[in-house]
């Protein structure tokens, strides 16, 4: 592709001097763009386009400059608001530059179409003509090789949503697993809370019962311990009986001795 250097619309700008302010700031901006400052030059463009919008030629300057930045849609937005132009070789000229823009971001039918334009303005144009040939014999995009490309692609998303969708079964698998051992944890928890309950009721029955009917054992001990009791009582009452008898019967049989006085 033949590139020529992007210059500037002098002519196009200046061929009605409106105010000399107007021309020095224009001089100021070709002067910025030419020592590829192209920011102080876009500056420059933008507040003149604020004070004379109708001046459509500073957008191809300000397109020029966004291509020379490399910033290739912001540089045909421009282009475009230069179409407006009157001059029919500032036209060429603005038809030529989008070509290569487009051609630079690879858009082969819409870069022909351009340089088509910019020959039916200007048929003497040798770099449009080169450009135009050039892409003439330019074989098209390997069809099978992109057919391919976006097979792969096709592939590799599917393969990644599959990974996604077995990711996700799994989790649900998992998660499913892990509220099934919590229910059945609680199911065992509630089984045993009620074996403990069942527990402690037949044990508070087992001593209310028992402290209302005493066993038959201690019953048995204690008629045991009452007998032995009351068997002792009346051995000791036999016993005194028997002392007293003796006592009496010591004071009745014996002599009583009077004293020789």
């Amino acid at each position: 592709m033949i590139s020529r250097p992007l210059q500037c619309l002098v002519s196009v700008l200046l061929f009605t001097v409106l105010f000399s302010q107007l021309s020095i700031a224009q001089t100021d901006a070709i002067e910025a763009f030419e020592k590829q400052d192209y920011d102080a030059a876009i500056q420059v463009w933008d507040q003149l386009l604020l004070e004379h919008p109708e001046l459509r030629g500073i957008h191809y300057n300000k397109g020029n400059a966004r291509f020379r930045k490399g910033e290739l849609d912001e540089a045909i937005g421009s282009y475009e608001q230069a179409l407006g132009e009157q001059d029919k070789d500032a036209l060429a000229d603005i038809y030529y530059n989008l070509g290569n823009a487009w051609l630079y971001k690879q858009d082969i039918e819409k870069a022909r179409e351009f340089y088509k334009q910019t020959l039916k303005l200007r048929p003497d144009d040798q770099d449009a003509k080169a450009n135009l040939e050039l892409l003439n014999h330019m074989p098209p995009p390997p069809q099978q090789q992109q057919s391919q490309q976006n097979q792969d692609d096709q592939e590799q998303q599917e393969s990644q949503e599959q990974q996604q969708e077995q990711n996700s079964n799994s989790e649900d698998q998992n998660s499913a697993q892990q509220k099934q051992e919590q229910e059945q944890q609680q199911e065992d928890q509630s089984q045993q809370d009620q074996k403990d309950q069942q527990q402690d009721s037949g044990d508070e029955q087992q001593e209310q019962e028992q402290q209302q009917n005493p066993s038959q054992g201690e019953e048995g001990v204690d008629q045991d311990e009452l007998m032995n009791a009351q068997q002792l009582l009346d051995a000791l009452k036999d016993r005194e009986t028997e002392n007293l008898r003796e006592q009496i019967k010591l004071k009745t049989s014996g002599t009583d001795q009077e004293k020789d006085w």
